[in-house]
């Protein structure tokens, strides 16, 4: 019984570990993966969250340079 106990004790120490090292690594994914996304994707296309059936040429706010 005693042995039981102990594989448990350990089982779910060592399925902790696992899943705290999963879950840092997808926060480290998510994180990295935004700021790429902010610093390649959004700068590329700025009218992202506009509605797509607009036409950015009629916009009067768009600067042409």
């Amino acid at each position: 019984m005693r042995d039981a106990a102990l594989l448990m004790v350990w089982l779910v120490a060592l399925f902790g570990l696992i899943g705290g090292v999963m879950a840092a690594v997808a926060r480290f994914v998510k994180r990295d993966s935004m700021k790429y996304d902010k610093q390649f994707t959004w700068s590329s296309y700025p009218f992202w969250n506009k509605n797509r059936n607009d036409n950015p040429i009629d916009d009067p706010n768009i600067d042409d340079n």
